[in-house]
């Protein structure tokens, strides 16, 4: 089998097929995928509010205020207190879509040496340096 050069639209096919398998996990939770970074985010620990949705926004390439929206529908729901902590209801969420996804994660990467990874993961990164610069440029 010849392996295909990497491309905008292969990447874009492998993002959108492991992103459609994780919004079945997000839908067993009713969470958007939006919300799911969110708890993601605040398990790491306190931020800003400003800083949360600005860089929630920034790195999914979506406005402000759709991630305010999202905020706030999680907040409603009782998954993040209004000081911008995991409520203990939020928590157990964002533990168990973890524990769901993480056998699809382990499925996906199963097998890909180390060193392929690692090159993968140095290609993103620059790609994705130099698709944030030319959106600063334009």
């Amino acid at each position: 089998m010849t392996t295909p050069p990497v491309t905008g639209a292969n990447l874009g096919l492998a993002y959108f097929a492991i992103r459609k398998n994780l919004l079945g996990v997000l839908d067993d939770f009713d969470l958007t995928f939006e919300q799911a970074l969110l708890l993601n985010y605040l398990r790491q620990g306190d931020v800003a509010r400003a800083d949360l949705v600005a860089t929630t926004a920034d790195n999914i390439k979506v406005s402000t205020a759709e991630i305010e929206s999202h905020l706030e529908a999680a907040i409603e729901r009782g998954l993040i207190a209004d000081g911008l902590t995991l409520t203990a209801a939020g928590v157990r969420v964002q533990q168990q879509v973890t524990e769901r996804s993480a056998p699809l994660t382990k499925a996906l990467f199963a097998d890909l040496p180390p060193e392929d990874l690692a090159a993968t993961g140095r290609i993103l990164t620059t790609l994705t340096e130099r698709a944030n610069a030319a959106l600063s440029a334009s």
